[in-house]
């Protein structure tokens, strides 16, 4: 079974969403033309029900849409202007359908949570200084993992979340042991993490196992991708209200 993922391009307003298999092919599936996404999104991420919610730092406000089985997106739910704060530079989605929102110039956060009809409640500030202040990329993992990457240093860390959005420190990814030219990055199905690389248009899919190791599987040369996106997630069905992995063994134990 295949992942689906939306590559969003601000400077034209387009898209693609491109498939991704378990052997980690990727291939275009459907093309959204130009014109077609507003231009000043500056984040989203995927939400369950193959929702996607999309940011603003200028309007300080977003949309969430929905993605059909035929890759047609519509407008779901629109968040008005003025009522998200301007410095969100990542978001991604956690179980239970809570949004971590990162500022990288105050490494501050907000976990929110947003439920089937759209709505959006603050339910955790995470103060100024809590993060570092130059992580770039973002993604959440299965077992309420979330993997921070920075381009500067070539490295991250891999924290975890806990139902009261308790954040910790969990394993370090060692400055040097990831190339500095990764835009964005998503996580797909099986705790496999999809870099890509804007400058070459190149990636790679990478594995991470339960205790945080990574792994390359899958290089994606480059001139693979087109070189303008500038989000990139993957799309998330509606049995990702459930928690996997890890979580999931402890819930159950």
């Amino acid at each position: 079974m295949s992942d689906r993922i939306l590559f969003y391009g601000a400077s034209q307003g387009r898209g693609v969403v491109a498939a991704i298999d378990g052997g980690n092919h990727i291939g275009d599936v459907t093309v959204i033309p130009a014109g077609s996404f507003a231009k000043d999104w500056t984040a989203f991420t995927g939400l369950s029900g193959d929702r996607i919610l999309f940011y603003s730092a200028a309007r300080r406000g977003g949309v969430v849409c929905s993605v059909d089985d035929d890759n047609h997106i519509a407008d779901v739910t629109l968040i008005p202007n003025g009522s998200m704060a301007p410095d969100w530079t990542e978001v991604t989605a956690l179980s239970g359908d809570r949004i971590l929102f990162y500022s990288k110039s105050k490494g501050r956060g907000v976990v929110c949570s947003i439920d089937d009809a759209n709505h959006i409640a603050d339910v955790t500030v995470i103060p100024p200084g809590s993060f570092a202040k130059d992580w770039t990329e973002i993604a959440g993992l299965s077992g309420d993992r979330i993997l921070f990457y920075s381009a500067t240093r070539g490295g991250g860390v891999v924290c975890a979340i806990d139902d009261g959005n308790n954040i910790a420190d969990v394993t370090p990814i060692p400055n040097g042991s990831m190339a500095t030219d990764w835009t964005q990055i998503t996580a797909v199905s099986g705790d496999r993490i999809l870099f890509y690389g804007k400058t070459q248009g190149r990636g790679v899919v990478c594995s991470i196992d339960d205790d945080n190791h990574i792994a390359d599987v899958t290089v994606i040369p480059p001139g693979s991708f087109a070189k303008d996106w500038t989000e990139v997630s993957a799309l998330r069905p509606q049995e990702s209200h459930l928690r996997v992995g890890r979580a999931a063994e402890e819930h159950h134990a």
